[in-house]
């Protein structure tokens, strides 16, 4: 079935280019939120890092478990 196998047709120089750039702009703007990320969280220890797992993990759990009790019921 070659439903979305269409024959693809390579980029010029100028679209490449654009393409790069595009790319470059993204990536650049994912280090910078990722350094500021960091940075945001550089304080929390590895100990509070697990409780807000656990937490996390707990509260959407039970509220997995409230949605299926209530599709059964």
């Amino acid at each position: 079935m070659r439903l979305f196998k269409g024959k693809k047709v390579p980029l010029n120089a100028a679209q490449q280019a654009v393409a790069e750039r595009i790319a470059d702009k993204i990536v650049s703007r994912q280090k910078s939120l990722a350094d500021y990320l960091n940075t945001k969280t550089q304080r929390i220890s590895g100990r509070s890092w697990l409780w807000l797992l656990i937490g996390f993990c707990l509260v959407f759990g039970c509220y997995c478990l409230k949605l299926v009790l209530a599709a059964w019921m």
